[in-house]
């Protein structure tokens, strides 16, 4: 979890789990490092007041405000020092000073640079404004000599980068935005996603923080779209949801099994992108499973765990799904209640040219045929399957064994 963290920017997350751990393992190097600690923060305060007086007031000059923090390395951070061969009594720089400036333009990080380096002697400088860490880390860091020569590690933010520092990448978003989308997550939505992060970190390596920020940034902070039921029941989508994202919000099982839907009356692809307002119905099947393809045409947590954890315990149809078969018979029962001109409308649905054999049963107000149809793949298919289900009267169509 710690490289987790690392890599989302989730620093004060990192720290504490770095902390705790370490306290769990070897508590006597813990807490010799925390009375350490302790006793250098006395004399760095008691040091630190007239240089940060001394620091304002240069920047101050420059008409550049800013706001100034003492950070102190964590005790695993100053562990991993003495690992080093370093006594902790030989490690000097345990804390460091933060400039916040009061602005978000970045430029200001470099003339604010320039002057504390006019003002004091500066022995060194990183650039992580212009080139951040990979867990979006922003800051420029310099050493600068204070009162008594002594050095002082300084790290130069913009109050955007501090935010970030603080809280991790998303806080961007919620200084931009000024609110996280309100979604209906509960805990087990909280869990699978956090399980499929996890098996993204394994299985994508360097690619895994940009998948899952995708994946966090889409579902929390893009625009949201309104889309109804058949019923008129709100289901609260973020921009960029398919038909498949809108069947796995109304139910995991409906999702599964989908193989078309209507838009506003029209009968649309899976992969079709929502807009806001449009009334929505799923077209089903019970004979149906998820296509590996699927996996690109959604972008909800809900859609993505869920297909993501189907092909997880079933690999065997990762291969099988993405060899389709092609030119195939198929037998389907299809039933109903009949009328005039039902069967026409079931010959055009299919096309004429796709029937091998009719085998009709009627009676009474009741439909039932078995008819073997030719097509190219499972596309063509599943494309069937929707029209026969909105033929007028057609209240069932199943996949069936030839001797059925």
């Amino acid at each position: 979890y710690v490289p987790f963290a690392h890599r989302l920017g989730l620093s004060k997350v990192k720290m504490e789990l770095e902390n705790r751990s370490f306290y769990y393992v070897d508590r006597s190097a813990y807490e010799a490092i925390r009375d350490s600690l302790n006793t250098k923060r006395r004399d760095f305060i008691n040091y630190i007041k007239s240089f940060t007086d001394l620091i304002q007031q240069s920047l101050r000059d420059k008409h550049i405000e800013s706001t100034i923090s003492i950070v102190h390395k964590h005790e695993y951070e100053i562990y991993q020092m003495t690992k080093t061969g370093k006594n902790l009594s030989e490690i000097d720089n345990f804390y460091s000073l933060v400039v916040i400036l009061h602005t978000d333009d970045v430029h200001e990080c470099y003339r604010a640079h320039g002057v504390l380096a006019n003002a004091f002697h500066a022995t060194g400088f990183a650039d992580y404004v212009a080139n951040p860490k990979i867990d979006w880390f922003r800051s420029l860091n310099t050493e600068l000599f204070g009162p008594d020569g002594k050095r002082v590690e300084i790290l130069i933010r913009t109050e955007e980068m501090e935010k970030i520092a603080e809280e991790g990448f998303a806080a961007s978003f919620t200084l931009k935005s000024g609110r996280i989308r309100a979604l209906k997550i509960d805990d087990q939505d909280l869990e699978n996603w956090g399980s499929w992060m996890q098996d993204i970190v394994l299985s994508e390596g360097e690619k895994a923080p940009q998948i899952i920020w995708e994946s966090i940034k889409v579902n929390l902070f893009d625009g949201e779209l309104n889309v109804y039921t058949k019923d008129a029941t709100n289901i609260k989508l973020p921009q960029g949801a398919s038909l498949l994202d809108f069947a796995f919000a109304v139910d995991k099982e409906l999702g599964m099994r989908c193989i078309s839907g209507k838009v506003n009356g029209t009968v649309k692809n899976l992969n079709y992108k929502l807009k806001n307002n449009d009334k929505v119905e799923i077209i089903s099947s019970p004979n149906s499973i998820p296509s590996y393809d699927w996996l690109n045409s959604v972008v909800t947590h809900r859609a993505v765990y869920h297909l993501h954890n189907y092909f997880k315990n079933n690999p065997h149809h990762i291969n099988s799904i993405r060899q389709e078969r092609e030119n195939y018979d198929v037998k389907l029962r299809i039933k109903g209640e009949d009328r005039d001109g039902m069967l026409l409308d079931i010959t055009a649905s299919i096309g004429s040219s796709n029937i091998r054999r009719v085998n009709l049963y009627a009676s009474g107000d009741l439909f039932e045929g078995a008819i073997t149809i030719h097509v190219k793949n499972d596309g063509q298919l599943n494309e069937i399957f929707a029209k026969l289900l909105i033929v007028k009267g057609v209240t069932s169509v199943e996949r069936i064994a030839d001797d059925a």
